[in-house]
This record gives C-alpha cells, structure tokens and sequence, in this order.
C-alpha cells in the first residue's frame, strides 16, 4: 500500500514538475490526456474497478488533468513564480476529483484511494472523524 501512495504521489509532483519544464526534452512530454488515462488504469488495479467505475474515474481524471494543465499554463503565461500558487491550484484540482471519486467508488474503494494518495488524514479533519 505505502508503494501505492509513493506511486500516487509522484505521478502528481511528475505532472506538475513537467508542466513547469521547457519543452526541448528529447522525449515527447505525455499530455495531460495520457497522465489521467495512467493513472485511471494505476487505480483500476489498486481499487479494483468496476467498468463503468473505471469509465468515470478516467473520465473525471481527464478533465480535471486537462484544467490543471491550463491553469497552470495561465499561471506561467502571466509569470507567476511562487511555488505556493502552483501548490495550491493543484489542491484545488484535487478536491475537486477527490468529490467527484467520492461519488462514484464505494466506501471501501473510496477510503483506500484516500490512503493510497496520502489524503486520507486530511479527509478525516475535515469530516470531523476519529
């Protein structure tokens, strides 16, 4: 599980480091589309996934990789340096799928996606659980 969540957590820090890099790499960079679709498969594997689970997961993955990337493209556009305003553009991002996968898992696959991702600690402040 700790390999899950290390995984989780570096494919995170990997899309915004590379959104934030120049772009004359010899390798291609992947496009956000190509990070969620990895990343959907990386949580079929570890929740175990129903299909029609998997085709929202994937489905809310792309959109919100899609409008991170944006915004943080805005942010560069418009100079912005401090690492602060990227970290927090990337919570905001996060809420936002960690609500939509509250919807579609169930319970069980919901708290271990929390733990599997590192936010379960901060889901249970919030909640106001012990």
């Amino acid at each position: 599980m700790k390999a899950c969540k290390v995984i989780l957590l570096i494919v995170s820090f990997t899309f915004v480091t590379a959104l934030l890099r120049a772009q004359n790499q010899d390798q291609p960079q992947k496009t956000p589309a190509e990070m969620a679709s990895e990343q959907a498969d990386r949580l079929q594997r570890d929740l175990n996934l129903k299909d029609h689970q998997l085709f929202f997961v994937d489905s809310v993955l792309q959109f919100n990789f899609v409008g991170l990337s944006k915004e943080v493209e805005q942010m560069r556009a418009a100079g912005m340096q401090t690492m602060e305003s990227y970290r927090a553009v990337q919570t905001k991002w996060a809420m936002k799928t960690e609500e939509a996968f509250e919807k579609i898992l169930d319970s069980e696959q919901f708290i271990r996606y929390l733990k599997v991702s590192g936010r379960y600690r901060d889901y249970k402040k919030r909640k106001g659980i012990k």
